[in-house]
């Protein structure tokens, strides 16, 4: 059995540049070789060759098996990285038959049939061997130094003719037929893969680069056209930023999808899958992480068309709920697609969980908070509220805290846990806004003035379009020290605050006009002296 051995974050990284062969634990390997069973298929030189040949014969192999899997069975594929092994050893199996093929025909029966026989070597002209050697657990395998020459032999005897008598392969991959297509001028090597293949894979950038914009601007397109047909609003620059990242996902795919079909050799080919494999990673959870400010933008807009302001409160929080969602399971799925040990990593994790929940109490008891504004919706985005000694209209509810913009149009910031221990006045949420004020008339009013005033007052609540009908005051209550006291008290029937503004100064000024029409005087605090002089004055 072999293990891998656990990468720490920055080894990991370093992998995308130089991914290396795992490596194999000796005690386990030690404790396979004991309890490993092997098969018949794989016990000699000659079974082995015989179930490598015949996979590639329709008339002798078995309908159910899959050929190039079991030609790739008969590989000692250990050096090759577990991720690229299944894929690598079907077309390293394929090679290798072009290799044979074009050496020698192979009479399976005079090969060595003893479990204890020396390896069996065939020489590839002068060029190399092809050896099948039992492996450390005893199982008869085309050897690891033979899978790593097949590409060379390869390229050595291509232009020879297939001997007579070999079972010709069926079809080849698309990338074994476009490497036997190539003129002998793209033949040649450069940093370890042949020259037609860095011209295929600079092919492969351009094109993936066409795919991002062609994709980019389609799904501007679609989107924009559905917003726009659900009368949603999104400025284009917002839009383009948001969808950006679905070109790349759809580039970076392009690019997976094409790297397996160049023949590339293993190293060349883990490096590229590595890099491939991280851009489709990141573009994903970029592209999800940006499509949640659409998926805001369109609920917020449904939102504002309901009479239910809950819903204003729900949508920006939903929002940074699914992104701190998507940025914690994303980097979790990049890690998994590099293969790093997320089981370690999360075991690691549990382990400080108490230290991180003890540092973490105050954004536990701010997460808590929230959770209870939900709940009990005490306010509303828009709406007017006093906490403790600080006033204002709620701008956003966010994870940690809530936003209050004050009168003076300063942003005050609460925690949410604030919210939990401290009486919240919602201000916004009043049925009826009160007006509760003392109308000052001088002493030299006459009472019936006075009893005509009043009365004209309570006409005026009676007639104004946002004053409740019923249990209002006006009445005059008492003698101050420099006037006559007229209480009036009512209340507004009004949606927010600056209606309610409005409302007063429409009241009063009527008020005003009222009393100098009956020629009432409003008082205001005066003081009058006497001064009286002496004898010898």
């Amino acid at each position: 059995m072999k293990l891998r051995r656990s990468y720490l974050p920055i080894l990991s990284i370093l992998l995308l540049i130089s991914p290396a062969a795992a490596q194999e634990d000796p005690e386990a390997a030690a404790e396979a070789t004991e309890t490993y069973v092997i098969p018949a298929e794989h016990d000699s030189a000659r079974s082995t060759m015989r179930t490598f040949l015949e996979s590639f014969d329709p008339a002798r192999r078995d309908p159910s098996d899959d050929p190039l899997d079991v030609a790739a069975a008969c590989l000692d594929l250990s050096e090759i990285r577990q991720a690229i092994r299944g894929h690598q050893g079907r077309e390293l199996a394929l090679q290798l038959k072009e290799v044979l093929d074009r050496t020698e025909f192979i009479v399976v029966d005079s090969l060595p049939d003893a479990a204890d026989a020396p390896p069996y070597r065939l020489d590839v002209y002068d060029h190399g061997q092809v050896v099948i050697a039992p492996d450390a657990r005893g199982e008869w395998l085309f050897d690891a130094e033979t899978v790593r020459e097949i590409p060379r032999l390869l390229a050595a005897v291509r232009d020879r003719a297939i001997v007579e008598g070999a079972t010709k392969v069926e079809r080849l991959p698309f990338g074994l037929w476009l490497q036997s297509k190539m003129p002998e001028a793209l033949r040649g090597r450069a940093l370890w893969i042949e020259h037609w293949q860095w011209l295929f894979l600079v092919l492969l950038l351009v094109a993936g680069l066409i795919v991002d914009r062609l994709v980019a601007g389609l799904g501007r397109s679609v989107v924009g056209n559905y917003l726009s047909r659900h009368l949603v609003s999104i400025e284009p620059p917002r839009l383009k930023r948001a969808l950006r990242p679905m070109g790349l996902f759809a580039a970076s795919l392009f690019w997976w999808f094409g790297i397996y079909r160049l023949a590339l050799p293993p190293g060349a080919l883990d490096v590229l899958r590595y890099a491939a494999h991280f851009v489709v990673a990141a573009a994903f959870v970029w592209a999800a992480y940006r499509l949640v400010d659409v998926f805001a933008v369109v609920m917020g807009s449904r939102a504002r068309d309901t009479g239910n302001k809950f819903d204003d409160l729900l949508v920006p929080l939903v929002r940074k709920v699914l992104k701190v969602a998507i940025a914690g399971f994303g980097l979790l799925f990049i890690a998994q697609t590099l293969e790093w040990p997320v089981g370690s990593i999360l075991a690691g994790l549990g382990i400080g969980g108490l230290a991180v929940a003890l540092a973490a109490q105050d954004l536990v008891k701010n997460l808590f908070g929230s959770l209870l504004v939900i709940a009990d919706q005490p306010f509303s985005v828009g709406d007017y509220v006093k906490v403790g000694s600080v006033d204002g209209t709620v701008e956003e509810l966010g994870f940690r805290s809530t936003r209050l913009r004050t009168p003076q149009n300063s942003l005050v910031t609460l925690p949410n846990s604030h919210l939990i221990t401290t009486s919240v006045d919602n201000l916004g949420a009043r049925t009826f806004r009160r007006w509760k004020t003392t109308l000052s008339l001088t002493y030299d009013t006459p009472p019936d003035k006075i009893e005509a005033f009043c009365e004209g007052v309570r006409e005026l609540i009676r007639q104004h379009p946002h004053t409740r009908k019923e249990a209002f005051y006006v009445h005059f209550v008492e003698f101050s020290p420099s006037s006559l006291d007229v209480l009036m008290q009512l209340h507004f029937d009004v949606p927010d605050w600056t209606t309610e503004l409005e409302s007063k100064q429409q009241l009063g000024l009527d008020v005003l006009r009222l009393a100098e029409e009956l020629g009432v005087e409003m008082a205001f605090p005066t003081q009058t002296v006497h001064l009286q002089g002496g004898a010898g004055s």
